[in-house]
């Protein structure tokens, strides 16, 4: 789901599995693949080198699509993170860049992560991004019909800079809202609030779902409130939600980018 654009007229990542050492790490996976294949696949692609590689294209297609199409839009979470680091000596376009790369980096270092990707295990992963999208896709257009939905809005922009947007907006959304928000919330109500791992990752998906919802509707780019893309853009916050907590950052952005490109695609093609 992409926030309403937002004009630059202005000049985590997932919480860390616990440390093992590459070692360790290693033998508990080919442990994992031993004992089955699909559950040494899951262990294996959560780590921090797989999601990486999973969203590199989108983060490319953003960021230099946006260069060359020389747009005045980019994403609205994008722009948000840039407000956010206006304080910090960092003035570049690029700054939730440098935000989203050192955070790999702090994640990949903390976990002890080996570096190495098996190229078939990255291609499964690329295809279970695709049907989780090609999922929701299937759900909302059986809602539109079954509940009257109402249509996403459609951008200002021309058609392809709206797809390039949609590349940055399932990174730089599920970067601020799952990885920082949603993670947040869960280690509040795990800590402060003493809940147990399950009712502490509904509340927080709920209350994540809700924000990321809303956000939507801020700002002069934003879209027109009304109940029922309210309750459409957070049911897809609850199901990126679950995502992130099973499957990890990198399967919910790419998700996430798939999904937009899908509707997109849609509207162009209409």
């Amino acid at each position: 789901m992409s926030q309403g654009r937002t004009r630059m007229s202005t000049s985590e990542a997932p919480a860390a599995p616990h440390a093992l050492t590459a070692p360790a790490a290693q033998d508990s996976i080919k442990r994992a693949e031993m004992a089955s294949p699909f559950r040494g696949y899951l262990k294996e692609t959560r780590r921090p080198i797989y999601s990486a590689a999973l969203i590199l294209p989108f983060f490319v297609v953003y960021h230099v699509g946006t260069l060359v199409l020389n747009t005045t839009y980019i994403n609205g979470a994008d722009a948000l993170i840039l407000r956010l680091l206006r304080p910090l000596p960092v003035h570049t376009m690029f700054a939730s860049a440098l935000v989203l790369v050192g955070l790999f980096a702090f994640w990949q270092v903390r976990t002890r992560g080996s570096w190495t990707i098996h190229t078939p295990k990255l291609a499964l992963l690329y295809l279970e991004s695709f049907a989780l999208a090609g999922l929701l896709f299937l759900i909302f257009g059986w809602l539109s019909v079954h509940w009257s939905l109402a249509s996403p809005a459609r951008g200002s922009q021309g058609r392809l800079v709206s797809l390039v947007l949609f590349c940055g907006a399932g990174i730089y959304e599920e970067l601020l809202f799952r990885g920082v928000l949603l993670g947040g919330l869960l280690l509040g109500f795990e800590k402060l609030v003493g809940l147990r791992r399950v009712p502490a990752a509904v509340w927080a998906s709920l209350v994540a779902a809700a924000v990321f919802s809303l956000f939507h509707y801020i700002g002069p780019a934003g879209d027109p409130f009304t109940l029922r893309s309210f309750v459409d853009r957070m049911f897809a916050g609850l199901y990126f939600s679950v995502l992130f907590v099973t499957r990890g950052f990198g399967v919910a952005a790419a998700a996430h980018s798939l999904y937009d490109i899908l509707v997109g695609l849609v509207f162009i093609f209409a």
